[in-house]
């Protein structure tokens, strides 16, 4: 009889532990407030996901996505944020995007929409729709009630985000900012596309509902050296300027005289920084309060 009890314990404990060896392993963010969990729900491929859960967060806790620069170091960018994390409280899930998976600016800087050759890829396996995939797992798991997220990307992140609010109208983002894209995507119909929207899947009507978004382009302005990759330094590239900071006050300006010519209330802003140059950690502290600055007092009302 005192076998039986015996052995009937020891099964419950073996059941308790192995369900919360499942809820860790599910849930990881209860083990380490910051580390990384494989995220295997897009046919584009396998991704990681380099998080920061503060110990404080719950199911009001403001939620920022970061898509890193063409390195794809999620690490290095979600650790950009742990101090701010801290302090104010927000959940940082940075997308780490392999070059074995995301492996051109086609793919990853412009989202994937088309292939190098112009050709039309699946909704399914396109990077624009990995955010979304990423931020509704996260709240099922989490139980998060956040219906939006913050968006945050530099360099090769930042043309990410830029063309991901033109790209995807209805995605639930409350507020974005796009830090020294390496190039632009103009709001400009008859120039080819990715520079232009000419022969892409954008029309002029699309301008008119990204130039809505509430987006803000942040630029330092010592960003003066010439970029490497294939599209980045294309002659077509560096007709839209020398460098980071040329090309993004000119995108900048032709996309307010678009607003005025199309009659737009606009809802984009641009910041520049002075003293920085292609440095996402320099410019975290200035992106901060276009994402997430006043987050804490709309979480009371």
């Amino acid at each position: 009889m005192l076998k039986q009890f015996s052995l009937a314990i020891w099964l419950c404990v073996l059941a308790l532990s192995q369900s919360a060896c499942a809820a860790t392993g599910t849930q990881p963010w209860k083990q380490q407030e910051v580390g990384r969990y494989a995220f295997k729900k897009w046919a584009g491929g396998d991704i990681t996901v380099e998080y920061i859960v503060p110990k404080g967060a719950n199911a009001d806790t403001p939620i920022m996505i970061v898509v890193p620069g063409a390195r794809r170091n999620a690490d290095a960018y979600r650790d950009q944020w742990l101090t701010l994390a801290g302090q104010h409280n927000f959940i940082v899930l940075a997308l780490g995007c392999s070059l074995q998976v995301c492996e051109d600016e086609y793919q990853y800087n412009l989202g994937g929409i088309v292939t190098p050759l112009g050709g039309p890829r699946p909704e399914s396996v396109q990077f624009y729709s990995v955010p979304e995939k990423v931020f509704y797992d996260f709240t099922e798991r989490f139980g998060s009630a956040q219906k939006t997220f913050a968006l945050y990307g530099h360099s090769a992140g930042g043309g990410f985000v830029h063309t991901y609010m033109l790209a995807r109208p209805y995605a639930p983002v409350s507020r974005a900012v796009a830090a020294n894209p390496a190039f632009f995507t103009f709001p400009d119909t008859d120039s080819p596309y990715p520079f232009g929207l000419a022969n892409s899947p954008y029309q002029a009507k699309d301008v008119d509902s990204w130039l809505k978004k509430p987006m803000t382009i942040i630029l330092g302005d010592q960003d003066l050296g010439s970029r490497t990759k294939a599209i980045s330094n294309s002659p077509a590239a560096n007709k839209q300027g020398r460098n980071v900071y040329a090309r993004g006050l000119a995108f900048y300006a032709y996309a307010m005289n678009t607003a005025v010519e199309r009659n737009i209330e606009h809802a984009w802003q641009l910041e520049v920084v002075r003293g920085v140059g292609h440095s996402s950690g320099k410019i975290v502290p200035y992106a901060y309060k276009y994402l997430l600055g006043n987050a804490e007092s709309k979480a009371k009302e």
